[in-house]
């Protein structure tokens, strides 16, 4: 009996130490097929090009060169600033305001292109030399632009001009600050009725600035302070001395 019973023992021992290996190894086995599956993780090649592609890239717009934002001063009169409406009117208005703000970019070799921001119209000049603005950019609204030698700037429809003298229309404002028409023949280059100032904003520059150390003064040990000197009074000798001899007589 108490072979058997050793023997039991001895078996049920076993028992559960191969039970106790199985479950050890059991971890060990699942993960090997997902460590071993590398077809579901992406190479780092396909995730940059999948940002790449992605709407974050696609969606930045970068601004085209040679655009100017700012407004254009005309001193005639008491100074105007050109001004384009949403409903087609242009003018000049002597404050700045919101109908002033225009951009200019280029169109082709000095000819420019002259858009109000707030209206979002183009300035236009019609074959009656009629300033107005429009919805669509066409050819009406191409001008060259020339710059003067007193800093100005005239804008001439690239379109129109005076067929038997070839004069060219020129943007102008009266000194009411009404537009004129190009195809007038008091509308010349020379007039300061046709000469606008570009005012655009510039960016501000960073100032440069350094800093200088200046050596530190080393102080001097308190010390105590000098007595005052005491002139000492000499007597002087009196000039104008007498001397008396004395005089014995005898007899």
């Amino acid at each position: 009996m108490s072979l058997s019973f050793s023997c039991l023992l001895s078996l049920g021992h076993l028992i559960l130490i191969a039970a106790a290996q199985q479950e050890r190894l059991a971890p060990g086995a699942q993960l090997r097929p997902a460590a071993g599956n590398t077809s579901s993780v992406p190479s780092p090649a396909a995730f940059s090009a999948a940002q790449g592609s992605g709407p974050e890239r696609s969606s930045v717009q970068w601004s085209p060169s040679g655009r100017r934002t700012g407004s254009l001063y005309c001193r005639v009169g008491i100074g105007f600033h050109l001004q384009i409406h949403p409903d087609g009117k242009v003018n000049g208005s002597h404050e700045a305001n919101l109908l002033s703000i225009l951009e200019i970019f280029a169109v082709s070799q000095g000819i420019v292109g002259i858009r109000g921001v707030f209206s979002n119209k183009f300035l236009a000049m019609s074959k009656k030399g009629k300033l107005h603005s429009s919805a669509k950019f066409t050819e009406d609204c191409k001008f060259r632009e020339r710059f003067q030698e007193n800093s100005y700037n005239t804008y001439a429809s690239a379109v129109y001009r005076t067929e038997k003298t070839g004069r060219e229309w020129y943007v102008a404002l009266n000194k009411r600050g009404k537009a004129k028409r190009g195809c007038s023949p008091r509308v010349k280059p020379q007039h300061i009725s046709t000469h606008f100032l570009p005012r655009f904003k510039q960016a501000e520059q960073p100032e440069l600035s350094f800093t200088v150390t200046v050596p530190e003064k080393k102080k001097s040990p308190a010390s105590t302070p000098a007595k005052p000197k005491v002139s000492l009074s000499v007597p002087r000798k009196n000039p104008n001395t007498v001397k008396y001899r004395l005089k014995f007589r005898f007899g």
